[in-house]
């Protein structure tokens, strides 16, 4: 088992050198990473943010809202399902969080309309009494939606931080309606704040020409498909006019509805049917770009997928000569006629927008929509000087464990034993260096604290090892029937430890988050770089030395 193969030996050599090369830009200071090629230069381990310094955020996310607006939908279908049957109904209400009410204007139309209703969603609770029918999820289905809302508010928020690149976010669950977001090195939280603001939700809508040949003079009660959405105009004339109430309007919180901020602050809204001609979650891709006339000034450009260039195709076909307009997050930033069908799949979005608005509605729009809104209840920054004592205080703990580790293994198992462990753990700290650089990983002060376990672990095997080397010396065998002994008998125990603990390593991993995940990240590479390390490297160093100065006694 001592004697390898030379091809295995070549192996483990090169597997060694690789190592080194990968991690060695972690080891180089500033000044020689810029003479180094930028490829080799930038594969290093990104620091977390307790190491690095960042920004902290933990958001609320407005499920009532969701829900608010999916019963709005559910309401029109029902109205539209209950025409369909030719079901007489006086009015269909909202009840904001709970329900949709039906009443009725015939009593004994009630199993109909039931019937029908359930047709629509098989997860709606449909319940009637005399003339009203309530109609509400299920709460299976509601625990179903909150999760598909926070999972997608995820992982949307993962595309647009990624894009800016930023490195390594940490974005989790924190509760049943709550995301942890942490962002390293960043100093300026205020875009990163206009990213997290905006839901980029885009939608076409036909504007109610009946409604709007009114003018100002909006009538108090709407059609039940028609409501109000105030101008990107509007608003910036709002802002200059009384910027005390566009305030009140940013900071309200549960924020205003536009409606509600048509109704109550009288900017410049237009009525809008409720049905969404198109929506945003049919963009298959968004530029910032220049108008080729009208002085080039910024647009962005958009291009729909399959599903809807159709749908905007036959929409534009079907309105020529109305008004179409662009709702971006609750306002309307443009309302053009329809001069054509616009059947090409593809179009652009003009308006008052500067150079950089072009940019970041562009991005907002590509990454996605937010399905709800995110509100920041705690926003924590971390400055750079802590990361730097974190960092200070973590490599001298480090060095100091690393060191006392060294000298026990020479003091107990003498110069040539002891020495080739400590090589062996030096080559397992390179490795999980080259593996995390290779992986992109990022090092937290937690993950400091598996690095300096993973010492301890990489000369626990080689403990295992000696001793067993020491028995087989004590019953009288040879060196090198001793040293190729003791390995063979060393290896099962060897294993089992270490596979219990990378287990329990590859589950914090998996359940676990932020610096939780940074400890699993270094332990877990740890333990089966140190596999190598302690059995393989050091197999082939004994085997080199055994070879060269034929042992006749071992000193252990």
């Amino acid at each position: 088992m001592l004697n390898l193969p030379r091809w295995q030996t070549i192996v483990i050599i090169a597997i060694t050198v690789l190592s080194g090369l990968f991690a060695l830009p972690n080891l180089l200071p500033a000044s020689a990473l810029d003479v180094l090629p930028g490829w080799y230069a930038q594969s290093r381990i990104n620091l977390g943010l307790d190491l690095r310094g960042g920004a902290h955020f933990l958001l609320e996310v407005d499920l009532r809202s969701v829900l608010n607006e999916r019963l709005t939908n559910l309401s029109d279908s029902v109205r539209a399902d209950l025409r369909k049957q030719q079901v007489g109904f006086k009015d269909v209400n909202v009840e904001a969080g709970r329900a949709v009410v039906v009443t009725l204007r015939d009593e004994a139309q009630r199993a109909k309309a039931i019937e029908g209703i359930r047709a629509l969603d098989p997860s709606l609770a449909v319940s009637g009494a005399g003339d009203t029918i309530r109609i509400a999820y299920s709460e299976q289905e509601l625990f179903r939606r909150k999760r598909e809302v926070i999972d997608q508010s995820i992982e949307i928020l993962r595309r647009r931080v990624d894009e800016t690149g930023t490195i390594e976010p940490t974005i989790v669950r924190q509760g049943d309606e709550r995301i942890l977001l942490q962002v390293p090195g960043i100093k300026d939280t205020s875009d990163l704040k206009r990213k997290i603001n905006q839901t980029a939700k885009l939608a076409f809508h036909l504007v109610n020409e009946d409604v709007a040949a009114a003018g100002q003079n909006i009538p108090a009660a709407l059609p039940p498909t028609t409501y109000l959405v105030p101008t990107r105009e509007g608003m910036q004339d709002l802002r200059r006019a009384n910027p005390t109430a566009f305030e009140e309007i940013q900071s309200a919180n549960p924020r205003l509805t536009p409606e509600q901020i048509c109704r109550r602050y009288q900017p410049q809204c237009l009525p809008v049917l409720k049905r969404v001609v198109v929506g945003g979650e049919d963009l298959d891709d968004s530029r910032a770009t220049f108008e080729q006339q009208q002085g080039g000034r910024p647009i962005i450009s958009f291009t729909f997928n399959s599903v809807g260039g159709r749908a905007f195709c036959a929409a534009t076909r079907a309105n020529i000569g109305k008004r179409l307009a662009i709702q971006l997050d609750g306002e309307i930033i443009s309302a053009p006629v329809v001069q054509s069908a616009i059947c090409g799949g593809s179009g652009i979005i003009t308006g008052s927008f500067t150079t950089q608005q072009t940019q970041e509605q562009a991005l907002l729009l590509r990454s996605g929509a937010l399905p709800a809104t995110l509100t920041i209840i705690e926003e924590r920054t971390v400055g750079a000087d802590l990361g730097a004592d974190a960092i200070r205080a973590g490599t001298i703990a480090a060095l100091l464990g690393t060191a006392l580790v060294a000298v026990f293994m020479l003091v107990a198992y003498g110069p040539v034993f002891g020495g080739f462990a400590n090589l062996a753990m030096l080559v397992n700290l390179l490795m999980v260096f080259a593996g995390m650089s290779i992986l992109g990983a990022s090092l937290t002060l937690p993950g400091i604290a598996g690095l300096v376990l993973t010492v301890g672990m990489a000369v626990d095997s080689n403990v295992l090892i000696y001793e067993r080397v020491r028995e087989e010396k004590a019953l009288g065998r040879s060196a090198f029937s001793s040293i190729a002994t003791g390995y063979e008998r060393a290896m099962s125990a060897i294993i089992d430890a270490n596979l219990t603990t990378l287990i329990a390593a590859v589950l914090l991993f998996g359940f676990g988050s932020g610096p939780i995940r940074g400890f699993a990240t270094t332990l877990s590479l740890g333990l089966l770089t140190s596999m190598f390390s302690s059995t393989i490297f050091t197999r082939m160093v004994l085997s080199v030395w055994v070879r060269w100065r034929r042992p006749t006694e071992l000193v252990i």
